[in-house]
């Protein structure tokens, strides 16, 4: 069993903060994106880093959640509503574009954080996290109701020629994605992905061809999807998880002796993936961007200037039309168009060799 961090902030269930914006530097880990829009994006990171921007990247706002509490994802339902998430259970929610943010209350301890959270509309949402933890709201979140392993069961599809290993409860669950209301995705450690097709009321675990950690899911049908985790990988499937392609990186386990320094500039970990029409990004360690120009079939790496050359990215989001952001570690954030990496002072990332 993994120790759990303990609670350093407690705030009042009912307080409502007032978001007001002041230009920010941007120096703290950034851990989640939204993109609403071309120019439109939110991002979230440590000691409760609140970022919003309206003209594209080039400038943003510090807005106040009433949190010093890592947050670690944010998703919107609508440009008015939103929730954001992260250590200690933490909730958070406006219903007014970002303007006042209120904390919510949920079944879960202070010892499980949330590490991703997803908004189906402005009623629903689903997060995960740390101890196999899954909540779902239905109501804009005035309650939570708890899904977690070891809460609702979850079945293991056998495949013919493999061994399965056992799920369990406590296992971490990275990444939600759901491509409609009724269809939902979740990645996590050990290879451990699990689909619903009746809006989570139930969950099949289905193997994938590595035991690794998946930190990154998104799927733009209940059909075709795709994975990240560490070791460079990137899977990708066609028919909902019952066979997975290997696009990049090596699924199969390996000896800390086996693996080579240039093994590891090739193939860092990879955290987010998205894709949007025909344009897709992946995002990951030591700089590493992909992009597919193809609909996600294939992809080529970019590399950013020398002096952001080892920067660890988080998350990616993109908005119809594939504009979107991708933000990491130290305030990095850099604005996407279509095959195009963008720095905020202007600079581009360059077609690299795989």
């Amino acid at each position: 069993m993994r120790p759990a961090f303990a609670a350093t902030v407690a705030l009042s269930l009912s307080l409502v903060v007032p978001a007001l914006g002041r230009a920010a530097e941007l120096r703290d880990h950034l851990y989640g994106v939204r993109t609403l829009s071309a120019t439109e994006a939110w991002a979230v990171g440590n000691f409760g880093a609140m970022l919003h921007t309206t003209d594209g990247g080039r400038s943003w706002k510090s807005v106040e959640g009433g949190t010093r509490q890592p947050l670690f994802s944010i998703d919107f339902g609508d440009p008015q509503h939103a929730w954001a998430v992260g250590k200690s259970a933490l909730v958070l929610r406006t219903e007014d574009g970002g303007k006042t943010w209120k904390q919510q209350s949920t079944p879960l301890s202070v010892e499980k954080h949330l590490f991703k959270v997803k908004a189906l509309d402005n009623d629903t949402a689903w997060a995960v996290g740390d101890w196999g933890t899954i909540v779902s709201t239905h109501d804009g979140g005035a309650t939570w109701q708890d899904r977690s392993l070891g809460v609702t069961p979850v079945k293991t599809e056998e495949t013919p020629g493999r061994s399965t290993t056992t799920l369990t409860d406590d296992v971490i669950l990275y990444d939600v994605s759901f491509p409609d209301s009724q269809h939902g995705v979740i990645s996590g450690e050990f290879g451990t992905v699990l689909f619903t097709s009746d809006g989570g009321a139930t969950w099949t675990r289905r193997l994938t061809p590595t035991e690794k950690t998946l930190f990154g899911v998104h799927f733009v049908t209940p059909e075709r999807g795709w994975v990240v985790g560490i070791d460079g990988l990137l899977l990708r499937t066609d028919d909902g998880g019952h066979h997975w392609e290997v696009q990049h990186g090596h699924p199969e386990s390996e000896g800390v002796e086996e693996i080579s320094f240039g093994d590891t500039l090739k193939n860092p970990g990879m955290y987010a993936v998205r894709v949007e029409g025909d344009h897709g990004v992946v995002v990951g360690d030591m700089g590493m961007i992909l992009i597919s120009n193809d609909g996600g079939r294939t992809w080529t790496r970019r590399e950013l200037p020398d002096r952001d050359r080892l920067v660890w990215m988080r998350d990616v989001s993109l908005a119809p039309g594939a504009d979107g952001f991708a933000v990491g570690g130290e305030g990095f954030n850099a604005r996407i168009e279509r095959d195009d990496v963008i720095l905020s002072d202007g600079r581009r990332a360059a077609a690299g060799a795989e």
